[in-house]
């Protein structure tokens, strides 16, 4: 009887061992399919998105644009870029890439800007050109990081790493302001020595 007892408190201790084991087995078997599945589904969010992205820049995509304007004095001022993507945010404003503009007076004198990229507004022409900016005007060159060209108000501003150049002297400066009707330059600097100026032989 004694030993009938010990047999079966034995079986019983074996049944709940074996019992937790595979509880905790399979729960963990679970645990690990649910978590898969919530990767695999994060995975498949992240892949849709990405898509969706890139269909979004591939749709706002314009190749070889051009635009237009005239100035209150009649001058044309005309920007174009090979690529510009348009910020679905602020629909006035594109991206360009590789642009070129131009501002052309009524004596056909003209100035023209090269960059590798530029913030372009449509609706009143401020333009933020950036990257290898160089603008060419008659025997005068300037080149910056950073250009902003505000047509309504008749100021170019060059930023970052200013140099200009003619014939006779060569100048580095922290910004350089160009009145657009008068042609005229002023150079700035917050510190005055950062302005140097070479006489050319």
């Amino acid at each position: 009887m004694y030993k009938t007892l010990i047999q079966l408190f034995l079986l019983l201790i074996l049944i709940l061992i074996i019992f937790f084991i595979s509880k905790k087995y399979f729960n963990n078997n679970d645990l690990s399919r649910e978590l898969d599945n919530k990767v695999s589904l994060n995975k498949q969010e992240e892949n849709s998105s990405d898509k969706n992205q890139n269909k979004k820049n591939i749709d706002n995509e314009i190749k070889n644009l051009t635009y237009k304007k005239f100035d209150t004095n009649g001058n044309t001022y005309l920007i174009k870029a090979k690529k510009g993507l348009l910020d679905s945010r602020q629909p006035n404003i594109i991206y360009m890439n590789s642009v070129e503009a131009s501002l052309t007076y009524l004596n056909n004198e003209k100035l023209i800007i090269y960059s590798k990229e530029a913030i372009f507004n449509k609706i009143n022409f401020k333009t933020t050109f950036s990257k290898n900016v160089k603008l060419t005007y008659q025997e005068q060159i300037l080149e910056s990081d950073s250009l902003d060209f505000l047509i309504d108000k008749n100021i170019a501003i060059f930023r970052d790493n200013v140099k200009y150049y003619n014939q006779d002297i060569v100048a580095f400066a922290d910004s350089v302001d160009i009145n657009l009707l008068t042609k005229e330059i002023n150079i700035k600097s917050k510190n005055q020595k950062k302005i140097k100026i070479k006489k050319n032989n």
